[in-house]
């Protein structure tokens, strides 16, 4: 059976009702008539609605999964990633490799630096080892000499010629010097020539030992004088020897000939004195020549 609000809307939406003229209560129900239906209708929506939501599933929704992008700027980077981690430890192996050459390289080189100095070391002690050797040998072989040359010439002037002799064959020795008196007579040019000749010069006495050699060689019976290496270029000049060392005037008197209008620019020796004579004129040869080293090993042997 229909509500009252119901059938009184009804009975007013009925065509018999709009015939009819309402008075203003009537038109108040209507009013409140539609309220209370549209409320009603809006309960039932609601009911309805909470009904369903009570009646949905208590388990959460899923999200729907994504569709999977496309993965192609990873899968190409990826073996230009490798190549390069590949690279980077290509490139750590050859560091590590070079500086173990490296190292093994400064090892070596500061072994054989310590070797070299320890040889120089050596090498130099040596040496000196070595030169103070040499210096005592030497020494000794002065000694060794000093000693043979002070025999020998005890010998020599006992037997008046031994084998240990420095000088040559009819040679006289005396000093570090030999000397020789030839009795070929020759001008003062002419035995300079020949002198050289035998490897020697001319005779120069310059020492008050040579003085007290050669003068008494001069001696003569027959007057035959010697010519020296002392000679100048005219009257007046400077006496000179032969290698152009200067006439010492303390060592001997060298007498003028003033009997001789020729030039007198040559000096010879004639029983123990000197004379000026002309250089053209016809005396004997005096030469001298360093005396040789003596043989200690000779000194054994008979003259």
């Amino acid at each position: 059976m229909p509500a009252p609000e119901e059938r009184l809307l009804m009975d007013s939406s009925s065509p018999a009702a709009w015939g009819k003229r309402s008075t203003p209560h009537a038109a108040g129900i209507r009013m409140q008539a539609k309220y209370s239906s549209t409320r009603d209708m809006l309960d039932d929506d609601w009911d309805a609605t909470m009904s369903l939501h009570s009646q949905a599933p208590s388990t959460p929704r899923r999200p729907e999964p994504r569709q999977a992008e496309p993965k192609t700027s990873s899968s190409a980077w990826r073996p230009v990633a490798l190549t390069l981690l590949t690279l980077c430890l290509v490139l750590l192996i050859g560091l590590a490799a070079l500086g173990l050459v490296f190292f093994q390289y400064y090892q070596l080189s500061n072994n054989q630096q310590d070797s070299i100095s320890r040889k120089e070391e050596r090498l130099g002690n040596f040496s000196k080892e070595v030169q103070s050797l040499q210096a005592q040998n030497r020494k000794l072989a002065e000694t060794l000499l000093h000693v043979a040359v002070k025999l020998c010439r005890e010998l020599y002037n006992k037997t008046g010629g031994h084998q240990c002799n420095p000088c040559p064959e009819k040679w006289k020795w005396h000093g570090d010097r030999c000397y020789q008196f030839y009795k070929e007579s020759r001008s003062w040019q002419g035995c300079e020539y020949f002198c050289f000749s035998e490897n020697s010069t001319m005779l120069k006495i310059n020492t008050q030992e040579v003085l007290e050699f050669a003068m008494p060689q001069s001696h003569s019976e027959f007057f035959y004088s010697y010519w020296t290496g002392l000679s100048r270029n005219s009257s007046g000049k400077m006496w000179l020897w032969t290698d152009g060392a200067p006439f010492n005037f303390e060592l001997f008197e060298i007498v003028v000939d003033v009997t001789s209008l020729r030039s007198r620019d040559c000096v010879t020796i004639l029983n123990g004195r000197a004379f000026s004579k002309d250089c053209r004129e016809l005396r004997r040869c005096a030469c001298e020549r360093t005396a040789g080293t003596v043989r200690p090993e000779k000194l054994l042997q008979n003259s």
